[in-house]
Parts: structure tokens; sequence; C-alpha cells
């Protein structure tokens, strides 16, 4: 295997930023706490970032989900723009940030996996599986968006979204454990 040191320190980064961003997502909640955890996870999305990019030196992929992550950024912006973000015009910034998302899990995953197939083939499976499990919860999260703008059908998308939040947490879960595995394997 070629020295892939970037990639393993860069998905290490990346690993650490998605287990502070949970911690901070968690913090949110905390009314005196909120403040500090707001910029603990802009800390975070930008050690993912770094990290993300330092990755990208060694595998392409990589370096094609550090742009798509900013063009994500772009869209995020876009989608909270008061004006822009809400009805049809805000359904279609979701869906194009639900299509980025998924898009950035794809080539980390994809690529880093067949970096591994030789080698680690057991983490390589994982993240074939992972980047699978993200496409039908992403699939799943546009459908819902879709669903949410049709009258009488958005009592349903309202239901269907916390069981998908659920199946998205599972799939976020396992995407952390794939960036643990690979950034060790790759160390």
């Amino acid at each position: 295997m070629q020295d892939l040191q970037n990639a393993g320190s860069g998905l290490k980064k990346m690993f650490i930023a998605s287990i502070g961003a949970v911690v901070c997502t968690v913090l949110l909640i905390i009314p005196i706490v909120n403040i500090l955890a707001m910029i603990g996870a802009l800390v975070f999305a930008i050690i993912s970032l770094v990290g993300l990019n330092e990755a990208g030196k060694d595998i392409e992929g990589c370096k094609t989900a550090f742009l798509l992550t900013i063009v994500n950024m772009v869209v995020s912006v876009l989608k909270n723009i008061p004006f822009l973000g809400t009805g049809f015009l805000g359904a279609l910034f979701s869906i194009a940030g639900y299509i980025l998302g998924f898009l950035i899990v794809y080539y980390v995953c994809k690529s880093v996996a067949d970096v591994l197939e030789q080698n680690e083939p057991d983490v390589a499976k994982t993240g074939y599986m992972v980047w699978k499990i993200n496409l039908v919860c992403y699939a799943a999260e546009i459908i819902i968006a879709v669903l949410a703008l049709i009258p009488l059908l958005n009592i349903l998308a309202a239901f269907a979204s916390i069981i998908i939040a659920i199946v998205s947490l599972v799939a976020s879960i396992l995407y952390m454990i794939f960036l643990y595995k690979s950034s060790n394997a790759l160390a």
C-alpha cells in the first residue's frame, strides 16, 4: 500500500470532529452552555474540513468530497436566508443539501474503501455498507421533503421524519466507526 499518512491523519481529524459535533449538538439544548456549543460546533466543522482536505492529498475522492462540502455550506447559507429558505425554493435547497450530503459520504466511503480493499477488506466492506445505508436515508429524506409540501401528506411526512431521523442517527454512527477504523488502517 502506498504512503497514505495524510489520509490516515485527515480521517482521524474527521472522526474527532464528528464526535465533537455530536457532543456540541447535545449541549445546544442547555441554555447557558449553548453559545459555547455553537462555537464548538463551528470549530469542529473547521477541523473536519481540514481533515477532509488533508485526506484529499492522498485520496482523490476525499478531494472531491472536500469541494462538495464547500458547495454544501453555500447551499446551507442560502437555505437559511429568510426569503430563500421557505416554501418551494426552501425545499429545493433542502433537497440539494441532501444530495450533496450523500455525495460527500459516498465519495469519502467509496474512495477510502477502494484504497483499503486489498489490505483491509473488512474495513472496506464497512465503507461500502455505510454509503449504501446513507443512500437509503438521504433518498427517504428527499421523499419526505417533497411530501412535506403536499397538504395532508405533510402529516405523514412529519411521522416519517421521526423514523428516518433514528435511522440516520444509526447511519451517522456507522460512518464515524468507518472513519475511525479507516484512519487506524491508514496510519
